[in-house]
């Protein structure tokens, strides 16, 4: 009995230590080495089961996410606004740390990329923008860039899904924005599936669509924008 009883005591104590590994470093800006505050900082593991815990950097950069179990885990950065890059997003080899063993990983310094913004204006003369289409949906209208790993990011929009319509029936304009990487080259897409599509001088856009390669070097004043003018509904 005595065994039996010894046994099951170090079941709990062996549950305990399942998730009780941690990664403390801090967030900072890449070019000035700077601290980032307020940052989300996720870890994220690889492999099955998939499991991620977050925390928000101080005003001196730290983080601390604890109750993290053994495994590899990608470390991902969202700064509020558009001034940086989430590296998970947008880098190749975003950080990693391998939890071999319960333990308490420290010293990771998060760099995280300063932005250019790609801004978009869409003219809607006829609020089409805000009225359901005949199946009571909003109407389709894909914004955003391709990447150079072939995947597609999107714009949204800045001054929000939900912002009221125009007085009187007076025109929208619609800004769209997207934080972006400088000295890349991407490839900026629109089109609509319910919207006929037109450039900034009211043209329509052939296959109501528009493909342009485009980058933001270092040292350019200004951020690349679009215009585009909604010219009507499709058939």
């Amino acid at each position: 009995m005595k065994f039996i009883l010894i046994f099951s005591l170090a079941i709990p104590s062996a549950i305990g230590q399942i998730a009780t590994a941690s990664i403390q470093g801090t967030a900072l800006d890449a070019r000035s080495g700077k601290p980032v505050p307020a940052a989300l900082v996720i870890a994220s593991r690889t492999g099955a089961p998939a499991f991620s815990k977050n925390t928000r950097s101080g005003g001196d950069g730290a983080f601390q996410i604890q109750g993290l179990a053994t495994g590899t885990y990608s470390l991902c950065v969202q700064v509020p606004g558009d001034q940086y890059l989430d590296p998970c997003l947008w880098d190749a080899n975003p950080s990693t740390v391998n939890l071999a063993t319960i333990q308490n990983v420290t010293g990771i310094s998060l760099k995280v990329t300063a932005a250019s913004v790609l801004n978009v204006q869409i003219q809607d003369k006829q609020n089409l923008l805000t009225q359901p289409t005949k199946d009571a949906r909003h109407p389709d209208l894909s914004i955003g860039v391709w990447g150079p790993r072939g995947l597609f990011y999107p714009a949204h929009r800045a001054n929000g899904p939900a912002a009221a319509p125009p007085f009187f029936g007076s025109p929208a304009t619609y800004s769209y924005r997207l934080a972006v990487p400088r000295d890349i080259t991407l490839q900026f897409h629109i089109t609509s599936h319910d919207l006929k599509l037109g450039d900034a001088g009211g043209a329509a856009l052939p296959a109501n669509a528009s493909q342009q390669a485009f980058q933001h070097a270092t040292g350019d004043a200004n951020p690349k924008s679009f215009a585009f003018t909604v010219l009507g509904l499709l058939p």
